[in-house]
This record gives structure tokens, C-alpha cells and sequence, in this order.
């Protein structure tokens, strides 16, 4: 889903390449939800459609669809994104983009926005130090291995015999190589990852049955 959105911005030209070259700028996902019908087989071919459906100053609204080999749909996201200042780490205004509003599509969101998520409760912890293979080009985690570091500390009974069925992401801080982050689980459900200031950086909504 990510790297079609990747694509997406490539072809209509607002690009993370194109971005970096003229505004000095990046995009970040701030939220995300996802609702899963069924997992792909291993080797099904799988189509992915996505459209922007709002743009204000500092937010932007992308979805998809997705849609199995037989043609059937087996998920749908919404996610929100903002373009920052690669020096600062601050938003900028999207409206800076030439053009970028006529990106909008009149196309209504596939599924419910993503959610604004509260800390667990009494949670359990457990530590991950950020290493290479989680970092992206700019040595910041990598988006997907936030949910990764939140799935790992389910057990393995509970994901074998249960199917995903709805995840909230909402990404506050970025974090670095080499950090030491605590994953705090309420229930198997709810997840917040917290730095070295015991300051929540990425919460995690799951649903399962």
C-alpha cells in the first residue's frame, strides 16, 4: 500500500525525490487504518488503486483499494499524510505544491478514518533497540516496522488462530538508529511505543477474531 502511494506521487509528480529536489521536503504518514478481509496467498497477484480525496493546508487524505487475483476486494485503507521540512521537522503548507489540489478526487474514503488513539492502560513492556535493518534512507524508522515491533510481542498461538482484521496506526515522533524504545501492550490490543523520555512516539490499535 505504501509503495503505491510511493508510485502514485512519482507519476503525478510530487514524488519524495521530487520534493527533496524542490521544496527541501518529505512526506510523512501521520495516520493510518486498514481493514483486511483475507490475507493474500503467497505468489496471488494483487491490484491496488488509490486516490486522494482531501488536501487542506497541512494534511492530505490518500486511500486504497485492494483487490485479490479473482478480482474480489480483500482490503482497504485510508491514510493521512503531511509534507515536512527536512531541516526543520516541521509541517509545511501543502498548498505550496502547484497543482497538488487537483490531486482531489470526489471519491468517498473506502472505510472509516483512522482513529486517535489514547496510551495503554497498565501495560506490559517490553524493549527493542532500533537497528539497521529498521531504518530508512534518512536513518529514521521505518513506518511498517512500528506495527512489526507490536505484532512481535503477541503470542505465536494467538496469531495462528486469529485473523487481522482492522489496525490504527497513528505516528507522532520519528524515531532514530541506534534508540531505545519501549512497547507498552495493553490486552494485545492496544500498543504505544515510547522513547528513551518514556514519550509516546507511535500508537497501535489491533483487531482480531
Amino acid at each position: 500500500i505504501l509503495h503505491t502511494a510511493g508510485v502514485d506521487a512519482d507519476l503525478n509528480g510530487f514524488g519524495v525525490r521530487e520534493l527533496n529536489a524542490t521544496h527541501n521536503s518529505s512526506w510523512v504518514l501521520t495516520r493510518m487504518a486498514m481493514e483486511i478481509g483475507r490475507i493474500p496467498d503467497e505468489h496471488e497477484e494483487l491490484r491496488i488503486t488509490t486516490w486522494v480525496s482531501d488536501v487542506t493546508r497541512v494534511m492530505t487524505t490518500r486511500n486504497f483499494e485492494v483487490f485479490g487475483g479473482d478480482g474480489g476486494k480483500i482490503a482497504a485503507s485510508v491514510t493521512n499524510w503531511a509534507m515536512i521540512n527536512l531541516l526543520t521537522r516541521r509541517p509545511m503548507d501543502l498548498h505550496q505544491l502547484d497543482r497538488y489540489d487537483s490531486m482531489t478526487q470526489a471519491v468517498e474514503p473506502p472505510m472509516g478514518l483512522p482513529l486517535k488513539l489514547v496510551p495503554p492502560r497498565e501495560p506490559q513492556l517490553s524493549r527493542h533497540r532500533v537497528v539497521y535493518s529498521d531504518v530508512d534512507f534518512n536513518c529514521h524508522a521505518n513506518s511498517m516496522k512500528y506495527l512489526q515491533w507490536c505484532i512481535d510481542t503477541l503470542p505465536l498461538e494467538v496469531i495462528e488462530k486469529k485473523s487481522f482484521r482492522r489496525i490504527d496506526i497513528n505516528f507522532i515522533q520519528e524515531s532514530r538508529h541506534g534508540e531505545l524504545l519501549t512497547i507498552a501492550s495493553q490486552d494485545g490490543q492496544l500498543f504505544e511505543v515510547r522513547n528513551g523520555d518514556d514519550k509516546g512516539i507511535c500508537r497501535i490499535a489491533i483487531e482480531m477474531e
